[in-house]
């Protein structure tokens, strides 16, 4: 079959064509040109153009996190419609999971990512209108957000390849803690505005800003003239095709696979974990609108401190390390919930939770766009997120249901217990081996 190409920046680097790797084998990556550092992210326009509208659409995100929520909670009530609905988006992201990967790496990336804008700017600003015309609607709730769901993954499918074709490999852990750190202090500062803004006006008007996020992101997409993906023929392939070779990937390298198969088990206790925290403050501690803002806002801040330590401690204890340190730091912290009785302990255990959860997170999607070609990355991504999106979908009602009969702080607890002895087997897997780079 020949040589491949990864994308590296505006240049590109030849690799072997990929094999399956021997059971056990440890991947390892292209080597890295260690005479020429890649220049600063700081002088790359197309890139901090990029990043720019992307942090000024994630305040949108952070708007929407704490609206829809309280969106539920206003016309139904029930801590158990919003395990519902929870459920319901994350399987319109397994849907969209089947065949976005194979849409994202068959089409021009950056129109169909300013496509899946425009759509999701269209669906969310039914919910505003209807909301002040005809009253609270739960099921327009659903339809927006399982339709918003289906758009997004596609979206977040292309932004992941996006990266790894803006910005040099060597430059990928810090591009993604860029992103993530400024995601994250957008959900600093977002949910604090997203309190004020429901408490003074409604929630509804949160959505409406939610929508004009949408408008700013499609407009920063238009102003790159990089190409989203790396040059030469795409590769035709059909949707069910696509997922199932994304999957065959991730099977195949050891690393990939224990990673998806733990985060998948992860998802599966963590899903719904938001739901109950909104909830706990709100009937439990009942604390109003700005309240929950708040503690979602001093969260962000763990997460911004996970971004901006992340490429570090990647450095200094390589990604086993890191990954499952984090899991245990999440799971160790939940375990405080028993005790949560005051709004300062809640916001202290989020701050963790978050902190952890960005320091994995950065690190398993590095780790993927180093592995993986990127003519094949929108499908193994889009794979893995279907992945993990099931046992979601599953844990998200399954919590909600066990709240409900038995209290918030008592299933956050067993969660947290659970969460920690999942990282102990990790450390008994490729994981806790590290990622070679050849010479």
């Amino acid at each position: 079959m020949g040589m491949g190409v990864y994308p590296v920046g505006r240049g590109r680097v030849k690799f072997p064509h990929w094999r399956p790797p021997r059971p056990g084998a440890i991947t390892p990556l292209p080597a890295m040109n260690a005479a020429t550092p890649a220049p600063s992210l700081w002088r790359d326009r197309d890139f901090n153009i990029y990043w720019l509208g992307q942090t000024l659409s994630g305040l949108g995100d952070a708007f929407a996190a704490i609206a829809l929520p309280l969106l539920v909670l206003q016309s139904t009530g029930s801590l158990h419609r919003m395990g519902r609905l929870t459920a319901l988006v994350a399987v319109a992201h397994v849907v969209a999971g089947l065949a976005s990967g194979a849409l994202v790496d068959r089409v021009d990336r950056r129109r169909l990512m300013i496509a899946c804008d425009l759509g999701r700017w269209l669906v969310y600003s039914a919910v505003p209108i209807v909301w002040w015309l005809h009253g609270p609607s739960y099921w327009l709730l659903v339809v927006a957000g399982s339709v918003g769901a289906l758009l997004g993954n596609t979206f977040q499918v292309a932004a992941i390849t996006a990266v790894a074709n803006l910005v040099p490999r060597e430059r990928l852990i810090d591009a993604n803690g860029r992103m993530h750190g400024s995601y994250a202090v957008m959900f600093f500062v977002g949910p604090m505005l997203a309190g004020e803004v429901c408490h003074r006006y409604g929630a509804t008007t949160a959505i409406a800003i939610d929508c004009a996020s949408y408008l700013v992101s499609a407009a920063s997409l238009a102003f790159v003239r990089a190409r989203f993906e790396a040059s030469g023929e795409r590769e035709r392939v059909g949707l069910a095709q696509g997922f199932i070779a994304g999957v065959r990937f991730l099977w195949s390298v050891p690393t990939l696979r224990a990673v998806t198969v733990l985060l998948g088990l992860s998802s599966l206790l963590m899903a719904g974990r938001e739901n109950l925290l909104i909830f706990h403050v709100k009937r439990t501690l009942h604390g109003d609108d700005r309240a929950v803002g708040h503690v979602f806002a001093l969260a962000a801040l763990g997460a911004v401190l996970g971004a901006w330590a992340t490429p570090w401690m990647r450095a200094r204890w390589g990604f086993g390390a890191c990954w499952l340190g984090a899991g245990v730091l999440m799971g160790g912290s939940l375990l405080g919930f028993g005790a949560a009785g005051s709004l300062a302990v809640v916001a202290g255990i989020a701050v963790a939770v978050a902190f952890g959860e960005t320091v994995r997170g950065i690190n398993t999607m590095t780790v993927r766009q180093e592995i993986t070609p990127d003519r094949m990355l929108g499908r193994v991504t889009a794979s893995f997120w279907a992945l993990l999106t099931i046992p979601g979908a599953l844990g998200a009602e399954l919590t909600a249901r066990l709240a409900e009969r038995y209290g918030v702080p008592v299933v956050l607890s067993s969660l947290g217990a659970a969460l920690v002895a999942l990282m102990v087997v990790g450390a008994m897997t490729p994981i806790r081996q590290p990622v070679v780079r050849e010479g």
